[in-house]
């Protein structure tokens, strides 16, 4: 069944073990025709390994043994839950801009952009922070993940480096640049 989904660059079946019974989900249409060749040509790959591929693209969890062979192998990248495809494989599928969405910038990036911001506006709100760099936060995040990102980069900037200090009130914070 997975060699000939493979063969046909379909997505590879979900197998669903609980409840003392199996559910095999098979997906009849190929999401990224594209992707999927790619995969299924790159060199060394074994059955096993574009099984576990697929799972990740499909944001499937993985449990550690899986996760160890795939980083090992150096398929795959991000922590746990949230894995993405590695730069290399990245590279070999295409899938260069979807690597760097998912992965996202060094926290260094985002902390120059606000940086930027102050120096050029002066002071920002929280809201003016979030606006400028929610969109381009990893897409592997979701919303929450993405608040907590954004309150752990400023409290960075404000407590460790010294950069930015809140001119406001707690609840409605003005950061500026702080000079020393």
């Amino acid at each position: 069944m997975f060699n000939r989904q493979r063969r046909k660059f379909f997505p590879l079946p979900d197998y669903d073990l609980s409840e003392r019974k199996v559910k095999v989900t098979i997906t009849g249409k190929v999401v990224d025709i594209n992707y999927a060749r790619k995969l299924a040509e790159l060199p060394g790959l074994s059955l096993n390994e574009i099984i576990l591929l697929d799972r990740v693209a499909k944001h499937k969890m993985l449990s550690d043994e899986e996760i160890r062979l795939l980083k090992t192998k150096g398929l795959i990248e991000g922590r746990k839950p949230n894995f993405h495809i590695s730069s290399d494989v990245a590279a070999i599928t295409g899938e260069r801009a979807s690597y760097i969405k998912q992965r996202g910038f060094k926290d260094e990036h985002y902390k120059k952009m606000i940086l930027e911001y102050l120096g050029k506006y002066t002071e920002a709100s929280k809201k003016d922070i979030t606006e400028l760099i929610l969109d381009i936060l990893p897409s592997v995040l979701d919303e929450k993940m993405k608040e907590n990102k954004i309150r752990n980069i400023v409290y960075a900037m404000s407590k460790k480096d010294k950069t930015i200090e809140n001119k406001g009130t707690n609840r409605n914070p003005r950061w500026v640049l702080k000079f020393i």
